[in-house]
């Protein structure tokens, strides 16, 4: 879909933004989470030497809470690799902590069954396998709610209005979200100028 809207767009499947380029022309690879975290920073996603990792976000000048959570403390890792990744490749299998909406992989209950495509040092969508689960999401979602009560803002809030909703039933689903940025970014606009209807500052 992607390589289909860019070439009928702009007629071409080759960009370059910010000293990146990237050709869509091919059979994007799939890479997993732990597989390149591993290869690029020697750490293992599923038994993280946390006082490592953070060594190595000192190191590359990355802000942190030292009281952050592993999963939060691997995704800073993750951003570090993702920006100077031109791609385009699909980065499959997150694990679990990363992931409170996604299903768990069938036959590693480590990682979950989402996948971003990675293009221009950027996620330029989001798709995983709803987790219909009541039981595994509200567990999720305990695990959330401490993190953020313990100050991480980005973690997920407890709904217990969803993990009812999924009591009743929910069918298996999936789901893809396309970011609105693909077409700032193959275009090489700023956000401002290719949002159709930009937010606006209030005067007072």
């Amino acid at each position: 879909m992607i390589k289909y809207v860019c070439k009928e767009t702009w007629g071409t499947l080759q960009f370059e933004r910010d000293g990146m380029k990237v050709d869509l022309d091919c059979e994007w690879p799939r890479i997993s989470y732990a597989d390149i975290l591993k290869e690029k920073f020697d750490v293992d996603v599923f038994n993280p030497d946390l006082e490592k990792v953070k060594n190595i976000l000192r190191e590359h000048k990355v802000k942190f809470d030292e009281a952050a959570g592993a999963g939060r403390l691997l995704d800073y890792l993750w951003k570090i690799i993702r920006k100077d990744s031109a791609g385009p490749f699909w980065l499959i299998h997150e694990p679990v902590e990363l992931s409170p909406l996604a299903k768990k992989h069938a036959t590693d209950p480590r990682v979950t069954e989402r996948f971003h495509p990675v293009i221009l040092g950027s996620e330029l969508g989001n798709g995983y396998s709803e987790l219909n689960d009541p039981l595994d999401q509200l567990a999720r979602f305990k695990e959330q709610q401490a993190m953020r009560d313990a100050g991480d803002s980005e973690a997920q809030m407890l709904d217990k209005d969803f993990v009812e909703m999924l009591e009743y039933g929910m069918p298996p689903t999936c789901g893809w979200g396309n970011s609105e940025r693909n077409f700032w970014f193959f275009e090489g606009v700023s956000a401002r100028e290719g949002v159709p209807f930009p937010p606006m500052r209030r005067d007072e």
